[in-house]
């Protein structure tokens, strides 16, 4: 997979939250404070990653391969969340790994960035 910049992953998906999103923009729209501290902390744990679509980041560490995306039922507005998913054609989902659902969360993940 291509490296990319936690800045220019971050923008990628800021400006696919406020140019490309067409559904329920208030809520979705809260986690693109949380992103330039996720990504952050994506690139400190060495993963190799891409946008896997507008929507969806995909990275691998190690032997695993990982999925970001937002979840609507995250309480209390929705989140995001890091899904181990499968390394074959569709990426089906194994486990959910971690969640953030808050800035406090995102901050979290950047100052301690595990899986």
């Amino acid at each position: 997979m291509p490296n990319f910049s936690a800045e220019r992953m971050a923008e990628h998906f800021t400006n696919y939250l406020f140019q490309d999103y067409a559904g329920n923009v208030r809520h979705v729209q809260r986690v693109s404070s949380w992103l330039g501290l996720l990504a952050l902390g994506i690139e400190a744990i060495k993963a190799d990653w891409k946008p896997s679509s507008s929507r969806q980041l995909i990275f691998e560490l190690g032997n695993k391969r990982y999925k970001v995306r937002y979840n609507h039922k995250i309480k209390p507005k929705g989140g995001i969340e890091f899904v181990e998913v499968e390394k074959s054609r569709g990426s089906p989902d194994i486990h959910i790994v971690r969640t953030v659902s808050s800035l406090t969360d995102a901050a979290d993940f950047y100052r301690n960035p595990t899986l």
